[in-house]
Parts: C-alpha cells; sequence; structure tokens
C-alpha cells in the first residue's frame, strides 16, 4: 500500500467539516432567491425579481397588450410546492392575468390551478395542488396594463406566511464608526498562516497584537489592501488569548474578538463538536427520531459525504479519537429503537428507515465491545445503514429517481481501505460483509465506468468522483487477493483521462460549482499523482498545477476568499455557501501537497487556513458560521440566522 493509511488521511484533515451538507433541522427555504432570472424584454433588471429587496427593486415591463414571460433558474431540480408573488406596489397596477408553468425536460407545461384572471392584489400567494419538480419556472403573461414585479419566492413543503423572507423596507446604506477588526475567533495554530481583515481602512493602517487580559503589546504590522499578517509570531504560552487593535482614518479604535494561538488549536476545537455533531443526526436514534431522505444522516443523501468524511478524519488521528468518552451505547440505542414505545416521524423518503435500522440492531454483527469509539460507531452505523438498504432517493427534487446510486456504493470503499486502523472495534464477520457486497454492487453502480454527468451547483454530480474510491478500491483487491484488482485501476486511470481532456477550470461547474461536493474532484486527482505518479495520465501534474493558479486568482481580495467567478459573483448564486467553504481547504491542501516548493504552494497553503478563518468569524459579518455557537470552544458571536443583514465583501 503506498505511503500507508496516513497519506489518504492527510488528503483531507479538514474532512471534519465536509459532512456539512447535513442539518439538523429543516429551514424554510425560497428556492428562487438570488437565483438567475431571464424574461422576454432581456437582462436589464430582471435580477431584482429574486434579490429578496422589494424597495425600489422591481422589475418592469413597459409594453402591454404582448405575451411576456419571466423565467427562474433553479439551477437544480426541486420539488416546488407554493409561489409567493409581490408586485410593484407604488407605482403601477398589479398584474391582473397569468400562468405559471414548469419545465418539464425542455417542455413547458402549466401548473394545474395557477391560472389568475382579474388579479387587483398586489402579493399573491399560489399553493400547487400537484408539488412540481423541476428546475425551471416561469411566469406567463398577456397583459392589457403594464406591469412591475418587485420578487417571486418559490417553497417547497414548508410554505410561510406572506410576507416572510423579503425586506420590506429600504435600508440605508452602512456607515462604520469603528473600525472592524474580522478575526478567527476561536483559534489559529502556532506555525500556520494567520490573517485577518479590517474592510474599513481606507490605508495601509498600523495594528497591534496585544493580549487580552493585560493590554501588553506583543505584535505590531501594517494593513495591506485591508489585510493583516502576524503569521511570524509563534508564543509559546498557550494559554493566552490576544486581540488586534486598529486606529486611524478618522474611525474609532476597532479591536477584534479575542482569540488562542496554540499548535494545532483549530483541531482542538473541532474534534469533540464534530463527533458530537454526528452523533446527535444519526437517523431515528440521535437527537431526534426522524429520517428525513432514508438515510444515516437527517437530510443526507446519495451525494452527501459522511462516511468518507468520518474515515479520513479517523485516520487523521487515530489516537485522540480512541482516547475521546464514548458516549454512544449500542445496546441502549438498540433498546430505545425497539420499545414498544418508540416512535418516528414521518419524512419524505423515509418509508423504510425504521425497518432498515431494526435489521442493524438485529440482523448485523454485535460490535466487538461496548466502549468503541463514538467516531467508529458513526462510522459502522453508516456502513451498516448502507449494507442493508444502498437505495436511495434524493428528496430534493432529484430527477433521477430511486436507486442504488454510485455514490452511495463508492462510501464503502473509505471504510474497506480504513478497516486495519478499525479493526480492535469491528468485527472481520462484518467487514467481509461489507466486502463481499461491494464487490458486487461496483459494476452495478456503474463505478467501473467513465462517468459522463457534470451535476449543476447543487453538488449532486461532482465530475470525477469516483477517481479515489477506485484507487482505494485497487489497494483493497490487491490486499485482499480479489481477482483482477487493475479493473478499478483502470476505471480511476480512465475517469482521470476524461477529466484532463474536458474539465475547464475557468468554467465553476468545475469547481466552486459544485458546491459541497467539489473537493471529491480534487482530492481523487491529488491522489492519484502523489501515489501513482509513475502510472497517472500525462498532463495529470499540469493540470493540478494550472487549477492551482485559478484558486489563486479567485483569492485575490482582502478575504483570500476564493470567489465564485472574477466578474460578479462571489458565491454560488442561490445557494448558501458553508458546504463549499468547509470543503475547500482539502482542495487547497491537496493541491500543495502535489506542487513543487514555491509561492503557488505557499499560497494553497494561506487559503486553506483563510478558509477555515472565514467560517470561524473572518467575514464580513464578524460572525463565526455556526447559529449555535454554544456547542463551540471560544466563539464570541455566532451567525446572526434571524436577522437580515447586507455587507459587501469589497
Amino acid at each position: 500500500m503506498r505511503r500507508g493509511l496516513w497519506k489518504v488521511a492527510m488528503l483531507a484533515v479538514p474532512g471534519l467539516f465536509l459532512w456539512s451538507g447535513v442539518t439538523s433541522a429543516q429551514e424554510i427555504l425560497n428556492y428562487a432567491l438570488g437565483k438567475p432570472v431571464t424574461t422576454s424584454l432581456g437582462e436589464a433588471n430582471a435580477s431584482k425579481i429574486t434579490d429578496g429587496q422589494i424597495p425600489n427593486r422591481q422589475w418592469r415591463c413597459p409594453k402591454a397588450g404582448l405575451e411576456q414571460w419571466v423565467e427562474i433558474d433553479l439551477t437544480a431540480e426541486f420539488e416546488i410546492h407554493a409561489a409567493h408573488i409581490y408586485f410593484d406596489m407604488e407605482n403601477m397596477m398589479p398584474l391582473a392575468n397569468w400562468t405559471l408553468q414548469y419545465s418539464d425536460r425542455g417542455t413547458w407545461r402549466d401548473i394545474p390551478g395557477t391560472q389568475v384572471v382579474r388579479n387587483y392584489n398586489s402579493r399573491v400567494e399560489q399553493r400547487f395542488a400537484t408539488p412540481v419538480s423541476t428546475d425551471r419556472i416561469r411566469l406567463l403573461t398577456k397583459n392589457s396594463e403594464a406591469f412591475g414585479i418587485a420578487e417571486i419566492q418559490l417553497w417547497g413543503s414548508d410554505v410561510p406566511q406572506m410576507p416572510y423572507g423579503v425586506s420590506l423596507q429600504e435600508e440605508p446604506p452602512y456607515e462604520a464608526r469603528q473600525h472592524w477588526v474580522c478575526v478567527n475567533q476561536v483559534a489559529y495554530n502556532r506555525d500556520a498562516p494567520k490573517f485577518f481583515t479590517v474592510p474599513t481602512a481606507k490605508s495601509d493602517l498600523r495594528f497591534q497584537l496585544v493580549e487580552q487580559a493585560s493590554g501588553k503589546r506583543r505584535f505590531s504590522g501594517r494593513l495591506h489592501r485591508g489585510k493583516g499578517d502576524f503569521s511570524a509570531f509563534r508564543p509559546e504560552d498557550d494559554s493566552v488569548e490576544y486581540c488586534i487593535v486598529v486606529r486611524g482614518d478618522g474611525l474609532e479604535e476597532g479591536r477584534s474578538y479575542p482569540f488562542r494561538i496554540a499548535p494545532r488549536a483549530i483541531q482542538q476545537a473541532s474534534y469533540e463538536p464534530a463527533v458530537l455533531f454526528m452523533n446527535d443526526v444519526r437517523s431515528l436514534v440521535g437527537t431526534h427520531p426522524s429520517c428525513y431522505g432514508g438515510t444515516p444522516w437527517r437530510d443526507g443523501t446519495y451525494y452527501t459525504y459522511e462516511l468518507p468524511s468520518m474515515v479520513l478524519l479517523y485516520l487523521s488521528d487515530k489516537r485522540y479519537f480512541d482516547g475521546m468518552e464514548v458516549t454512544q451505547s449500542w445496546a441502549r440505542d438498540r433498546a430505545r429503537l425497539l420499545s414498544p414505545d418508540f416512535r418516528k416521524t414521518k419524512d419524505p423518503n423515509d418509508r423504510d428507515a425504521l425497518t432498515t435500522l431494526e435489521g442493524y440492531y438485529t440482523l448485523l454483527p454485535k460490535p466487538v465491545r461496548e466502549d468503541v469509539p463514538d467516531l467508529i460507531q458513526d462510522i459502522r452505523f453508516a456502513a451498516g445503514w448502507y449494507l442493508l438498504d444502498p437505495i436511495t432517493y434524493d428528496p430534493s427534487g432529484d430527477p433521477v429517481g430511486e436507486r442504488m446510486h454510485a455514490q452511495t456504493i463508492e462510501q464503502f470503499a473509505y471504510f474497506l481501505y480504513a478497516y486495519p486502523a478499525m479493526s480492535e472495534y469491528v468485527s472481520r464477520e462484518f467487514y467481509d460483509l461489507i466486502l463481499q457486497a461491494t464487490l458486487r454492487w461496483w459494476s452495478r453502480a456503474g463505478l467501473f465506468q467513465v462517468i459522463e454527468r457534470v451535476g449543476s451547483g447543487k453538488g449532486r454530480e461532482c465530475p470525477g468522483h469516483s477517481i479515489m474510491p477506485n484507487l482505494l478500491m485497487y489497494e483493497v483487491a490487491k490486499r485482499e487477493g480479489v481477482s483482477d484488482p487493475e479493473r478499478f485501476f483502470r476505471a480511476a486511470y480512465d475517469q482521470t483521462v476524461w477529466i484532463l481532456e474536458h474539465a475547464d477550470w475557468n468554467n465553476p461547474q468545475f469547481t466552486k460549482g459544485q458546491r459541497m461536493s467539489e473537493h471529491k474532484l480534487v482530492t481523487g486527482l491529488a491522489h492519484f499523482q502523489l501515489n501513482y505518479a509513475d502510472r497517472a495520465p500525462k498532463g495529470l501534474s499540469a493540470k493540478l498545477e494550472a487549477l492551482a493558479e485559478r484558486y489563486a486568482a479567485l483569492s485575490d481580495n482582502m478575504w483570500d476568499f476564493r470567489r465564485f467567478d472574477l466578474q460578479e459573483n462571489w458565491t454560488i448564486p442561490g445557494f448558501n455557501e458553508c458546504g463549499n467553504v468547509a470543503g475547500f481547504p482539502a482542495c487547497a491542501l491537496s493541491l500543495a501537497m502535489c506542487l513543487e516548493p514555491g509561492p503557488l504552494k505557499e499560497r494553497m497553503v494561506e487559503l486553506a487556513y483563510s478558509h477555515f478563518d472565514n467560517l470561524y468569524g473572518r467575514n464580513p459579518l464578524n460572525a463565526h458560521a455556526a447559529s449555535h455557537p454554544e456547542t463551540f470552544i471560544g466563539v464570541e458571536r455566532g451567525f446572526p440566522y434571524k436577522k437580515l443583514f447586507k455587507f459587501i465583501y469589497n
């Protein structure tokens, strides 16, 4: 096994964050917010229809008596249950007549019951008699008067009361009275890059790093383009908290939230909350008896990354996770689930979830001991669930439907590869069941084939996702004496060649446009180059270097934040951002491992840490990404999810 287990683990030290597609509760989500809009009159001001703002933010149609349409590209397929429509309330009459339509594989069809005639209301709710699964919806009208549309909202199964999720009053421009000093609120690793951002700075002001308690100055420097660097400060005392102080440019003094500097401080602050979170979001037996989506993790689906993330996390620091306090109990969870008093909730696509989990506790081998570490119990839970039920369906309107998905079966490769490191906690009998099922299902799931599908911003079909799993199975097959292990290597090779020929790093569809799944491609390519350089396809090294250069260009800003593009979008249009920010360090560190020493390699390491910093407070909200920060160490201000803030990055 080339370079051993540690090499795979090093490719995904940030793996503790890569399950960010899982949430513990469903949010009311407007699927139209921020999504691209086109109209029969062209693009001018069309984006106002989905920007969440109403005052002075209308799109206006000055032509009357002609057929006009407004089309919203949802960028992925969703199940839509209702629409909220806000018309220009000040300057024009509300739209009188229209019909909503949805795209059915390129054909526009009316949504039953949405035809409206003689409307005089400026706000209209339309609940669909039958939900529609689609990636595009449009409003079609032939109105006798000119009209204006302020906002169109599209909802899933949870439909709020109007108004919801829109700003009804024009917000005054933000004026700073004092400097904002945005730092990683939790901790900086002592020997890693350490940056912060002051978006209010108009010049290259001096800054001071001081001890929080005593005010003693320990380091000073000067901002450059709104960014400060204290990477050279490497204190020996791990217990001291520090803050950054900035003065000048006619504003009041700004003082950052306090933070620590210590070896492996980011890991120390993150490991335990990550494991406890995975304990909590186990379907049915976690903190809530629900199974939204029908997979081992509430709100998980076939393309999320929970099982591989946990395996890679364990391999990255086995000693730590073996030593964590054990809070789970297989016997206790079994008794709770099998109790006649157990009552599960009813959620989409969970019809066989209870049967599957009952089988996990009654049909599969028991754990070898009671004190199995929590992280290993979570890994075993996921592997056992998928062994009993590998057929899944994404609840968010995926047109592919219910099937044995490649991205479900390929997760077994991580478990099988890492088994020697977990063998004291997982029986050989359990391992053999997973091994035989994986070998049976690999071809059925299409994992020996070149997968040419490139998914949308939803992150369902990241190109190249099968490269790493096939390389892992190549090693497993050799270790276990499976016949023709080369077929796994050939599959990885052929898929890599396809990427070299088709992936355009200037097209976000191959990078940040894959949202939380982008890391699957980059870590797979890097693993190939690092461990099989003598057998890698020609041009792989150059392709990885070109990707690093693209990342560097997209991140040339005061936040060291990798943008979606260089034109206008910082983030994926219409989607929340956390999954991508959390996964990006794996991409940057993987590339750094493949590059020759020099500025580009150093920049990839900086960007890996800057994205941890962004999650932990170095962002325009000056807030940690957790909306419930009480479960994390050192968080002064969590994400203000109940309020609407409007900031500009640059």
